[in-house]
């Protein structure tokens, strides 16, 4: 009888030899790609009038901000930027899902590019083409163009799993940035992702925080999306490799949402963007902007392809711990994922020993949407309190308690904000967490605002997310144990001595998660 198993790994490997060369050879042909920059900024727009009137008797040198944390207005904000866009649209996001607040907002874009707006729509592959088969069907519109960031080669099974084996180094950075610029004059920046539960308070409820921003601060972030939408990495969608399955019309496209929109009319998400004010609020005035000076710090893009030649000092994980390092009061973060590591540890303990206070609010077992990031993240909790760190997690609502799926990427409340509340007098909103994913791997933004008004904003939403009706504060007892306090309705104290609203399977499979080699890449 013929043996045929030596032919099987033969096979396997030059199969992965062969597809390795095309690989190296091919690249998209990206560098072909048409250039394309920021279109001139509008100036004779309802938004554009709004704006000189906002900025009078300002410094030229100032920006304007506004704070989004309830999820419905930061839907809002976002369809009513779209709706007064005339002249482009500059969309960048990790994740934009095909669900209800998915659907609303590319209606939206095919709207605007009806009206003649020019749209350049910069996705994920990881976080979005994976998930979303409608969005490459907008580039079918002659104003709109669709590139994904970081593309995975193949149409899908052996060919797409070998790839990714085959590149892994490459593919494992990703374009984590949020950002949306219209007409070249406002933006919304933040932790928010495109997708229902970063926007209702339905199964799945993010905590997040954008901000809505207007003046010199807008011109940063087109330069940033330019240098993504021109960098070799960022590849038209026409000239992917899509499974039948992936590929769809303009019409197809228009049909599906059409029938969407007629059995998800009554959402809360449809309703809150039919029924808001926002719009008129904001052209009337009404919307109140803090201004002072702004940093934007974003990731080169080439951090996803050579992060050998970028230099760690322009990284914004780097830029902000230098700020955070000459603080001289104190330090307030709310963040979803805090895995410090070495570099971390010494910085918040070096704070402490200055009496500085630093205060963190992060997910626990019960609210985290990521088993493997809490499991590393539990190993550094008595550090941060034997260093004198304040502690809080997040926890669930009352009726969600005990309900986590560990390994179904959802939880029923978890917290994704990825603010820092600075001393007195400024404040950071971003898409960073505390962890080496943000800080080395994937590509990340956020902007540095000096002014107090949005210092108080952000302090009072982390007062009210650490108060025991929403966190548990953690505490090591006289024998050197974490311990969970919180009040319940009477204001009576309640402490636990193991990870609230948790069961002990999760606590084991935390414990081993804990132990994994797997931290540089969570």
């Amino acid at each position: 009888m013929l043996n045929c198993k030596p032919a099987l790994p033969i096979f396997m490997l030059s199969s992965v030899l062969f597809l390795q060369a095309c690989s190296e050879g091919r690249q998209y042909e990206s560098r072909q790609q048409e250039s394309s920059r920021a279109l001139p900024p509008a100036t004779d727009t309802r938004l554009a009038n709004l704006i000189k009137t906002q900025s009078l008797n300002q410094p030229d040198s100032h920006s304007g901000f506004h704070l989004t944390h309830d999820g419905l207005t930061a839907l809002v904000a976002r369809a009513a930027v779209i709706d007064e866009a005339e002249v482009s649209l500059d969309i960048q996001y990790y994740i934009f899902s095909d669900d209800v607040s998915g659907r609303i907002l590319t209606e939206k874009l095919l709207e605007a590019a009806d009206r003649g707006v020019r749209v350049r729509l910069l996705i994920d592959d990881l976080g979005t083409r994976m998930t979303n088969s409608w969005i490459g069907a907008l580039d079918h519109h002659e104003n709109v163009q669709v590139r994904v960031f970081n593309p995975v080669e193949g149409k899908g099974g052996i060919r797409r799993r070998l790839e990714q084996l085959l590149d892994l180094g490459r593919i494992n950075h990703r374009m984590h940035n949020k950002l949306i610029v219209a007409d070249g004059i406002t933006m919304i920046t933040g932790g928010r992702n495109i997708s229902d539960g970063y926007f209702t308070s339905a199964e799945v409820a993010f905590l997040d925080v954008d901000t809505l921003a207007i003046g010199p601060i807008v011109e940063s972030a087109s330069k940033t999306f330019d240098e993504y939408w021109n960098h070799p990495i960022a590849v038209s969608i026409r000239k992917l490799a899509l499974a039948e399955d992936d590929k769809h019309s303009l019409m197809e496209l228009k049909k599906h949402l059409a029938e969407h929109k007629s059995e998800e009319a009554a959402s809360e998400l449809h309703k809150a963007v039919r029924e808001s004010g926002f719009t008129q609020e904001l052209l009337g005035g009404k919307i109140e902007f803090h201004w002072g000076p702004a940093t934007l710090y974003a990731d080169p893009p080439t951090k996803a392809t050579n992060p050998e030649e970028v230099p760690i000092e322009e990284y914004p994980g780097y830029q902000l711990a230098k700020i955070i390092r000459e603080l001289e009061q104190k330090i307030e973060i709310s963040n979803a994922y805090l895995i410090p590591g070495e570099p971390g540890m010494n910085l918040f303990t070096e704070l402490v020993e200055r009496g500085i206070e630093v205060e963190v609010l992060t997910n626990g077992i019960s609210s985290t949407d990521t088993a493997m990031a809490h499991g590393a993240y539990s190993r550094y909790r008595k550090p941060l309190l034997s260093a004198g760190v304040r502690l809080w997690e997040l926890k669930p609502s009352a009726e969600r308690e005990g309900r986590l799926h560990w390994f179904s990427h959802k939880s029923q409340s978890t917290l994704h904000a990825k603010t820092f509340v600075l001393d007195g007098d400024r404040g950071f909103v971003g898409s960073i967490n505390l962890d080496s994913r943000s800080m080395i791997l994937n590509t990340e933004i956020g902007v540095l605002i000096e002014n107090e008004a949005i210092n108080s904003q952000l302090h009072d939403l982390f007062k009210e997310w650490v108060s025991p009706e929403s966190a548990w504060r953690l505490k090591l007892d006289s024998s050197g144990d974490i311990t969970w306090r919180a009040e319940d309705e009477t204001g009576k104290e309640i402490i636990e001595n193991k990870d609230p609203n948790s069961t002990w399977w999760q606590r084991f499979l935390s414990g081993i998660l804990a132990y994994l080699p797997v931290e540089s890449q969570i």
